[in-house]
């Protein structure tokens, strides 16, 4: 799944539930570098890659740490990190028959359907994650105008 929308799917039941607890950076950034090859290859028109060490259990959780590092005073930003790496891993497992996401484990055991299957049953999640996120930043802007300085203290005429 080279970096679809349907990763952040993952993020619209997390919201919900813990608002503001995860940082959505941290968690774009952790699945961009995942799929930094398969990203490459779709803009330069080469044939995508196989699943390589990156997309196994030790490369998510390396990516993972070397993204949370930096924000590591901040939970928000750490959970955003790890939530990305884990669920990446989960994601691309279920579909990828190439990945060996437990290198310890020959093959992928966690591969049980299709791209499309999973496509169809993530669409409501990253559609309900649109909806969260045009909502919060619609929140964001009205809070940001009311508090104006020219919106507290007309003009004197």
């Amino acid at each position: 799944m080279p970096l679809t929308p349907l990763h952040f799917g993952v993020l619209a039941p997390v919201n919900y539930l813990f608002p503001g607890k995860v940082s959505l950076v941290s968690f774009t950034l952790v699945n961009a570098w995942i799929d930094m090859k398969f990203i490459e290859a779709a803009l330069t028109g080469q044939p995508l890659p196989a699943h390589g060490d990156i997309h196994s259990l030790a490369g998510v959780l390396i990516v993972g740490t070397l993204v949370a590092m930096p924000g590591v005073r901040y939970a928000k930003w750490v959970i955003g990190a790890y939530l990305a790496a884990l669920s990446h891993l989960l994601l691309d497992g279920l579909i990828h028959a190439d990945m060996q996401p437990f290198g310890w484990i020959e093959g992928n055991p966690l591969r049980v359907m299709d791209m499309q299957t999973l496509s169809l049953i993530l669409l409501p999640f990253m559609l309900w994650f649109i909806v969260q996120t045009v909502s919060s930043s619609y929140a964001w802007v009205r809070m940001r105008w009311a508090a104006l300085p020219f919106r507290n203290h007309p003009p004197k005429p």
